[in-house]
Formats: C-alpha cells, sequence, structure tokens
C-alpha cells in the first residue's frame, strides 16, 4: 500500500505537471475556458483563488486520482498501459469535470455549454491519465516500454 501511494504521488505529479503546457496553450493563449472547478473549489474554500492554492489543489487532486489507476496497472494481463491510461482521464473527465462537478456547484455541463467546453479540458485530462501509465509501470518495477504490450 505504501508503495502504491508512493507511484501514485510520483505518477500523479507528472501527469499533473504534463497537463499544464496544455492548459496554457488552450486556456490562456487560445481562451478556452479550463480549470473551471478548481477555481470555484478553491474559491469555496478560501473565498478567492490566489495561483499557490489553485496549485496546491492541482496537484492534491492529481495525485489522488493517480492512485486507481497505478493500482490497476499491474493488473493488466494484456493491453497497452497508455491506451488504458488515456482512457482513464478521459473516464475521469467524464465522470467528474462533465458530470458530478456541475452537480455540485449547479452549472450546466460541458455537453450544454457545447464543444468548446468539452475537447480542452478532455484533452489536458487525456495527457494525464496518458502520463501517469507511462511513469507508473517503472516505479512498480513494470516493463518500461508503456507501448508495448504488458506480460503478467
Amino acid at each position: 500500500m505504501r508503495k502504491l501511494i508512493l507511484v501514485g504521488a510520483v505518477a500523479g505529479a507528472a501527469g499533473g505537471l504534463a497537463m499544464i503546457p496544455f492548459g496554457l496553450l488552450l486556456g490562456r493563449v487560445l481562451r478556452y475556458p479550463l480549470n473551471v472547478y478548481g477555481t470555484l473549489l478553491v474559491q469555496a474554500i478560501l473565498g478567492r483563488a490566489p495561483a499557490w492554492a489553485l496549485a496546491v489543489e492541482h496537484f492534491l487532486i492529481s495525485w489522488g486520482m493517480a492512485i486507481p489507476l497505478v493500482a490497476l496497472l499491474p493488473r493488466l494481463r494484456r493491453g497497452r498501459p497508455i491506451l488504458v491510461g488515456a482512457l482513464y482521464g478521459a473516464s475521469l473527465w467524464v465522470a467528474v469535470n462533465s458530470l458530478f462537478l456541475p452537480a455540485v456547484f449547479g452549472r450546466q455541463t460541458p455537453w450544454q455549454l457545447g464543444s468548446s467546453a468539452i475537447w480542452p479540458s478532455l484533452t489536458v485530462h487525456v495527457v494525464y491519465g496518458a502520463v501517469v501509465a507511462l511513469v507508473a509501470p517503472p516505479l512498480l518495477g513494470r516493463r518500461p516500454d508503456p507501448f508495448m504490450q504488458s506480460s503478467a
């Protein structure tokens, strides 16, 4: 369990870091709405959303969300871990960002808002999952090439 948490922390941090350049490009440069719920969550807790608090929130969630994927990867008998990671990231986005968080914050779902509210955030979550799956196997003592089929 301790190794799972440690690998989840490292792989989750890597996934969280990998999201940042995509987020900056899509959010700051191209002006798509990103990190809406991260900002709302921090504002709900602190009353405002300073950059340091957004960074802490981002990495805490990145670490925590990595643990189920890290636990799943060694159980794959066949398949490509990076593809499983990308699908995991997409699934997280669908469950959490497109359904759960809009309900919690009383906001429209991305599906109601249109494609510009879907693909940018979905993209960064796919990147997150793929990077977690890329980083975790070597830390778990598994085959380091996530593009090759894994063996159990």
